[in-house]
């Protein structure tokens, strides 16, 4: 990736990180019964990770918005996306699910707090955005009308009909394992991966008031994104090492889950990826200083982590 946009990336990072850090809902108070289960909200949510959807976020807002400066309302907004992303991995590490050991290099939640402790923390951080969006309305830093249309995307697009389903669609593909087929895996990880960055894109568009054109590139974008990420970690399930992903590999084989890796083999799943991933940098081709989100997609099909 070019080096400005690099750059660019580890400074909107590091705001992320910031903002994450002060969250004032996450602040212990110190012999509180439950603090406990805050530590490890704060735990789980400053292990890493590459911040991808509030970046997506913040830089879908930069791109559909013709303010010169991005607002502190946007990235406290974006936040809430990492609070539902790690809400899904501390979930999704923990035995009745994928049943793993090490997030972003880290002992899981679980294994650090405990099962109870650890299912605790990923319930507050799936409902703690919806009273960060609500109070940004209360405030007066964003209408009422986006705050709803905000809480309505995170909603729908990690609930039943989302996120949520995909997690069970991946459940229920362990059971059954024949006849799983590319059909499936893409409808799959459609919901279980691209429906939060589809929210993370359309964030961005909404606190921009983007247009439903610039919304649906904004959609075309995550959908082609999410799929290429998703592709890309089944083969470096198969191909990397715990140490350079921060997770265990090997645990989808160990499953006897279908994946990309396994129906379109190692070459045939990155070709795929790459093909996905200039399908989405090229849906922003039309838009000026679209250059960081194009690389940003591009990368995905080179990623290594």
């Amino acid at each position: 990736m070019n080096k400005k946009y690099e750059e660019i990336i580890s400074t909107e990072i590091a705001k992320i990180n910031s903002f994450i850090s002060r969250c004032p809902q996450l602040k212990t108070v110190e012999g509180s019964p439950w603090e406990t289960v805050l530590e490890a909200e704060k735990y789980a949510l400053s292990a890493g990770g590459k911040r991808i959807r509030p970046l997506l976020a913040v830089e879908f807002y930069k791109l559909f918005s013709e303010a010169d400066s991005v607002p502190d309302l946007v990235y406290e907004a974006a936040v809430t996306l990492e609070m539902t992303h790690t809400f899904s991995l501390i979930h999704d590490d923990m035995p009745e699910m994928d049943n793993d050991d090490l997030r972003r290099g880290k002992p899981a939640t679980h294994v650090k707090y405990g099962t109870a402790t650890g299912l605790l923390a990923g319930d507050g951080l799936a409902i703690l955005p919806y009273e960060i969006l609500a109070d940004m309305a209360l405030d007066g830093r964003i209408s009422h009308l986006t705050a709803i249309k905000l809480i309505k995307l995170l909603s729908a697009n990690a609930g039943n009909r989302g996120m949520i389903a995909g997690q069970m669609l991946d459940l229920w593909s362990e059971e059954k394992k024949d006849g799983i087929n590319e059909e499936f895996l893409r409808k799959m990880s459609g919901l279980k991966t691209g429906c939060l960055l589809s929210a993370a894109c359309l964030f961005g568009a909404v606190l921009a008031y983007a247009s439903e054109e610039q919304c649906r590139s904004a959609k075309i974008y995550a959908k082609n994104v999410g799929l290429a990420f998703q592709i890309v970690d089944d083969v470096l399930d198969v191909t990397s090492s715990p140490e350079a992903l921060g997770k265990p590999t090997g645990s989808d084989s160990e499953r006897g889950k279908p994946t990309f890796y396994d129906i379109l083999g190692p070459d045939g799943a990155l070709k795929e990826a790459k093909s996905l991933s200039q399908a989405a940098a090229d849906e922003l081709d039309k838009y000026p200083n679209s250059g960081l989100l194009r690389q940003l997609a591009l990368s995905l099909a080179v990623r290594n982590k």
